[in-house]
């Protein structure tokens, strides 16, 4: 290629690399605003004179300064030489002071620290800042969270709002008498849709609060799964008890309602803190156990038994049951168990009877 073809930028235009860049960062991890250092020191304060301007009440007019100097290369054990930067952090007339890292620094004092090759954190006031040189490591490029890249999935999500639709309707038609289906309907969607607007819309509140974006979608999207995974847990566990029969399967039917619950309540949380999934995760996991054993505990103390059902009253067609049928008299001899339990507790409540009428007795 011929050398007077090739574009030369003007001197002028090639923009110099800064010294550092400091970063105003929100409890999230956000960056608010950024500034470039161009020279130093780098003074920060509520002053307009400063280079960094502060509109924190609690920050003071010349509230810091920043010199960064090198020092010459000292070569180590292994004959390579670095340059080492030093941090020189004063805090000017201010009551509050700041703090770097773990360090106070008090009004009037100054600090001389090492460079450790990381991002330095200041706080000033109620802000934090983030100053960065050039020797920096950057962090990784963090990979986006589900609910950010499959918030536009709205074909997905439309097709599984109808199919909750059109379960509540068969459910609706079921229950409801041929005259009153009509108003039956009316009223079951506008309840599931009232319900779910309010749910998602409330989930997509948090996410904005947290995360600046919404994730409606993605929200409305977990409502729908975990509802329909519901409406199959209503029909799916009694079907199998009554064809198999397993009265076991009812008994603990709560079990997995409690842990689709829990998984909706993981994914509507990884919208709202993408960044801490494994504390969301044990949050819920946390939850579902305390669900569990509480539940427990209140079926032993209320039937004496840990299921939730005394027994099978779940009635399906005939056709679709698949155990073998029990002869009468292997039926008749299963209960006899039963026999001692209901005596006892007839002589507890005969009991019971007696003293109430000597207690009314002895009242007279």
């Amino acid at each position: 290629m011929d050398e007077a073809a090739v574009p030369v930028m003007p001197a002028a235009a090639v923009r110099a690399a800064p010294l550092a860049l400091l970063e105003a960062v929100d409890r999230d991890g956000h960056v608010r605003q950024a500034w470039r250092v161009e020279h130093w020191p780098l003074t920060i304060g509520r002053a307009l004179d400063n280079d960094v301007v502060l509109t924190d009440p609690h920050v003071a007019a010349h509230h810091a300064s920043i010199v960064a100097t090198s020092v010459d290369p000292v070569a180590d054990t292994t004959g390579t030489s670095a340059a080492k930067t030093t941090l020189v952090v004063s805090a000017g007339d201010t009551k509050n002071g700041l703090a770097v890292g773990t360090e106070r620094i008090a009004g009037g004092a100054t600090r001389e620290l090492a460079d450790s090759g990381r991002d330095l954190e200041l706080r000033l006031g109620r802000t934090t800042l983030r100053l960065r040189l050039p020797g920096h490591a950057l962090a990784p490029e963090q990979a986006m969270s589900n609910a950010a890249i499959r918030d536009m999935r709205w074909p997905v999500t439309a097709a599984l709002v109808v199919g909750v639709l059109a379960l509540v309707l068969g459910n609706t038609w079921i229950d409801s008498d041929p005259e009153a289906f009509p108003r039956a309907v009316g009223n079951a969607l506008l309840g599931a849709l009232f319900v779910g607007a309010l749910w998602c819309g409330l989930w997509a509140l948090l996410s904005k609060t947290f995360t600046r974006q919404g994730h409606f979608g993605w929200h409305l999207r977990v409502f729908a799964i975990a509802s329909l995974a519901t409406l199959a847990l209503a029909v799916l566990p009694p079907l199998i008890a009554f064809a198999l029969s397993w009265p076991w399967v009812t008994d603990f039917s709560f079990i997995p309602l409690y842990a689709t619950a829990a998984t909706a309540l993981y994914f509507h949380l990884l919208a709202v803190e993408p960044g801490r999934s494994r504390l969301m995760r044990a949050i819920v996991l946390s939850g579902f156990a305390a669900g569990v054993a509480v539940s427990l505990w209140f079926n032993v103390q209320r039937t004496g038994r840990p299921g939730e059902e005394l027994y099978m009253n779940h009635l399906f067609p005939p056709q679709l049951r698949a155990a073998k049928p029990v002869p009468v008299d292997r039926f008749v001899e299963s209960l006899a168990p039963m026999q001692a339990i209901l005596d006892r507790k007839a002589r507890e409540q005969a009991g019971t009877d007696g003293d109430s009428r000597t207690g009314n007795d002895e009242e007279e």
